[in-house]
């Protein structure tokens, strides 16, 4: 069943229906303000413009909503407004969005040199995480640095800076996209956003009496991508619930493989070859799969559609995969 998504402030979850969202609204858990994005849709809504939530949403739950907050703020000078419009003709929502956490005047020359995938630090300085929003720092960087883009998961981008490698805020950079014209900031804009281009479908899970031992659950599902970049390094998050609806477990899946430009896959398991004991089975696209299996068509024996997830958690009545981590990759050509 296709899933509904919210996205408030640097967190981002699922829910089941229609329904099930206005019973967030109902209860004040979800605000106007707050983004959702329809099942199968690529484009993200404020909560407030969904007719069905018309008179549900309460003041004070979720994210508050004012039109004013889609109005440049007056903190900066008109010299630096100036210089920043013509410099880099970028769009209203830009400009609103990153007005207080702007590149200092004497490095705006340095915007004109971002390439796609590379950001610029605005925070001074960006403290690196080892996980996203959480974890141990790994390093920093200088506010005005280039960095490269790796990943995105909900409100938080994974980079590189000067070797290291770290999770920072996705208001603590700003996208080389932003710089261009609103033609291009939309024709770039999953490499910055691929997680609203990226979806799960059609997706299952089933226990056979012998991986119901062994706490494995298979789950079945499709990936589809809306974007013309390939994506790699997807990241699943297998969710299992009680009959209570309370959470049990959640646990990250990392897959191997890319999904297509504007292509669906399917996903499977590669079990280890006959005998080896020592190497786990290999979770990935059915199309890199497919890439595999030309060159050694022995492959066949040992793959099965569907993903074998081991949970710690026993007597969940209700299990959910969601995706909640991709990377795109840019064209060479752009």
């Amino acid at each position: 069943m296709s899933r509904w998504l919210v996205n408030q402030g640097s967190s981002q979850f699922s829910v089941q229906d229609l329904a099930e969202l206005k019973e967030l609204a109902q209860q004040g858990r979800l605000g106007a303000g707050d983004m959702v994005q329809p099942p199968g849709a690529s484009d993200w809504l404020y909560a407030a413009e969904l007719p069905e939530l018309q008179g549900l949403l309460k003041t004070g739950g979720g994210s508050s909503f004012d039109e004013d907050d889609l109005r440049p703020k007056r903190n900066l000078t008109p010299v630096l407004i100036a210089v920043l419009v013509v410099l880099l003709g970028i769009g209203g929502y830009a400009f609103v969005h990153f007005a207080q956490k702007v590149p200092e005047a004497r490095n705006l020359d340095a915007l004109g040199d971002l390439e796609l995938s590379e950001m610029l630090v605005t925070a001074d300085p960006a403290r690196m995480k080892s996980e996203p929003g959480a974890g141990t720092d790994v390093g920093s960087a200088a506010k005005d640095s280039k960095v490269q883009l790796l990943a995105k998961r909900g409100g938080f981008y994974e980079i590189e800076s000067e070797g290291k490698k770290g999770w920072v805020a996705v208001d603590e950079v700003v996208p080389a996209y932003f710089f261009e014209s609103k033609e291009k900031r939309d024709d770039y804009d999953p490499v910055y956003n691929p997680d609203r281009y990226v979806f799960v479908k059609n997706a299952s899970w089933m226990q056979l009496p012998d991986q119901r031992r062994d706490n494995i659950t298979i789950f079945q599902l499709m990936l589809s991508n809306k974007s013309k970049f390939v994506m790699a390094d997807v990241v699943l998050s297998a969710t299992i619930k009680d009959k209570n609806g309370n959470v049990l477990e959640t646990k990250d899946v990392p897959l191997k493989g890319t999904v297509a430009a504007f292509g669906d896959t399917m996903v499977g398991t590669l079990a280890p070859p006959e005998g080896d004991r020592e190497s786990e089975p290999e979770l990935m696209t059915r199309e890199t799969f497919e890439a595999m299996a030309e060159k050694d068509e022995d492959l066949a024996l040992r793959w099965s559609d569907g993903i074998e997830v081991q949970l710690d958690s026993e007597g969940f009545v209700e299990a959910n995969i969601d995706l909640v981590q991709v990377r795109a990759i840019p064209k060479k050509d752009e």
